[in-house]
């Protein structure tokens, strides 16, 4: 039977304040570090200390999340374990340069997230071109809400 303690309880409160996060982000127990590395309330600040855990779980939930700083992702993308290395390629926030940059990583499956990765952003940049192609032709000004991924036209493809 596993106790859920009162550290961690508030740890995975969505309503919890950032400034306790922040404190429990340094908390001894790897369980309450884990759920402030998922509760979406978790700052930049408790981000960064986060990522730089000694406990591998901890550095690779910090690496999937959507809201991640990009610097924080750049550090975790020399991390020492494979499955963060990979988690960060996974991550639609990782900028185009740290993709680059891990693209000889030493791990084959972190090369092959790469991969993955820079797949998908050629392929829903090419979406977005398609979309406004289409809209153009008929006449209309193309719209971003309209447009089936308008955000990925943001992001840069990696050659």
């Amino acid at each position: 039977m596993s106790w859920v303690t009162r550290e961690q309880t508030i740890a995975s409160r969505r309503g919890t304040p950032w400034y306790q996060l922040d404190t429990l982000a340094r908390s001894r127990d790897v369980k309450t570090r884990l759920r402030v590395a998922k509760n979406p309330s978790a700052e930049d600040a408790a981000l960064w200390v986060l990522a730089r855990d000694a406990d591998l779980d901890v550095r690779e939930q910090v690496a999937r999340r959507d809201d991640v700083p990009v610097r924080v992702l750049a550090l975790l993308s020399s991390d020492v374990s494979a499955r963060v290395r990979s988690a960060v390629a996974r991550n639609p926030g990782t900028s185009a340069t740290t993709l680059r940059g891990m693209s000889e990583d030493p791990h084959h499956g972190v090369r092959f997230a790469v991969q993955a990765a820079q797949r998908l952003r050629e392929r829903s940049a090419a979406e977005v071109e398609a979309a406004v192609e289409e809209a153009r032709e008929a006449g209309q000004e193309p719209d971003e809400q309209r447009t089936p991924a308008a955000g990925a036209a943001r992001v840069p493809s990696v050659a």
